[in-house]
Order: C-alpha cells, then sequence, then structure tokens
C-alpha cells in the first residue's frame, strides 16, 4: 500500500477511498462494493488490512461526531419541548405523564452515563492508561 509522503502514513487509492465512503452511505458490503465498482471479494480483502479499516474506523467516528453534534441540537428543541408539554395545563394528561416519564428517564440515563463515564476514568488512572483526572 502506498504511503503518504508527508505523514509516512499508508494513503489508500481513489478506488479505496470510494469503498470507505460507500460503506458509510450504504451500511453494507455488497451495496458498498457495488457503489465503489470493485468486487465484494476485494472490499472484504480491504476490509482485512489495517489501513484500510483504520481509514474505515475513521469515517465513522467523523460520522458518528458530525451526527452527535446535530443530536444535541436537536435535544435543546427537545428538551424545551418536553418542558413546555409538562408544564401546559391545557394538555392531556396522559400527555403530560409521558412527557415528563420521558424526561426523567433520559435524566437518569445521563446520570448512569456519567457515573460510568467517572468509574471508567477512576480505573483508567489506576491502571495507567487514561488521562490525568479532570478537576
Amino acid at each position: 500500500m502506498p504511503t503518504d509522503r508527508t505523514l509516512g502514513e499508508p494513503s489508500l487509492t481513489p478506488k479505496q477511498r470510494k469503498a470507505v465512503a460507500a460503506l458509510l452511505t450504504t451500511g453494507e458490503v455488497t451495496a458498498a462494493a457495488r457503489e465503489a465498482d470493485v468486487s465484494k471479494d476485494t472490499l472484504y480483502r480491504w476490509l482485512k488490512q489495517p489501513a484500510f479499516l483504520a481509514a474505515v474506523r475513521q469515517a465513522e467516528a467523523a460520522a458518528l461526531d458530525e451526527l452527535s453534534r446535530l443530536l444535541v441540537r436537536l435535544g435543546r428543541t427537545a428538551a424545551a419541548t418536553l418542558a413546555k408539554a409538562v408544564g401546559d395545563p391545557a394538555a392531556p394528561y396522559p400527555t403530560r405523564v409521558r412527557a415528563a416519564d420521558a424526561a426523567l428517564g433520559r435524566l437518569l440515563q445521563v446520570r448512569e452515563l456519567a457515573t460510568l463515564e467517572a468509574r471508567v476514568a477512576e480505573l483508567e488512572q489506576l491502571a495507567g492508561l487514561g488521562e490525568e483526572p479532570r478537576r
């Protein structure tokens, strides 16, 4: 596999870059291979190559980051909508109960994730694997 002269890292061929993009848009190997104009066997072989797999993982991470930013923006609107539904005395009672239940459920999920993140960070620190704790 060729290497990028500036970074010294493996670079992908144009067809491999097209296959990475196709994997993200189609979500499956057969359709991605067809879109990238390569055989399914070739794409499976590439997926076993560390540099190609790293590029796929990097593209997936970038796509998830973008999606996370969108969800954060939508989350503000959703939270405001829940608050409005919970506090609206004219809203049907089942609607208000459902909104309150959704808000409390998400709050508990966020708390659980924050607790788990703190526990993992502490374990990583004890094992010498993580970053210094944030204060």
